[in-house]
């Protein structure tokens, strides 16, 4: 058996979907995909990843993952760390893991987050 990934959620408090879309469509630039019709009263929304799905779920009362956290692959880190920094995001640079140039930063909701691409 193999397993690969189909989708990661990443929890986010009641009400957040608008600074969702600004955060992952509009800066980060992702593709926002519908929700199914059976799932759409739960609140929260869905992205498109490469090959996978990103599931923005709302979990009252919310608290965010601080340690636990997604990787993101990006196919060009420098130019989404020039995004981030316009807009005025934190980013903490890592050079821990040799041949991977990688930053951890957070979503408007304090959950951590890390993006990297391979040398």
């Amino acid at each position: 058996m193999t397993l690969a990934l189909d989708h990661i959620q990443i929890a986010i408090p009641k009400a957040g979907e608008a600074q969702c879309r600004a955060f992952w469509g509009d800066l980060i630039g992702l593709r926002e995909i519908t929700k199914p019709a059976a799932l759409q009263t739960r609140g929260g929304l869905w992205f498109a990843l490469m090959g996978s799905e990103l599931h923005l779920g709302v979990e009252d009362p919310f608290s965010p993952a601080q340690k636990a956290h997604p990787g993101f692959r990006a196919t060009d880190i420098t130019a989404l760390a020039a995004r981030f920094e316009t807009a005025g995001h934190n980013m903490v640079w890592d050079t821990a893991i040799e041949g991977r140039k990688r930053f951890f930063t957070t979503d408007p909701f304090g959950n951590r987050l890390e993006f990297l691409q391979e040398d």
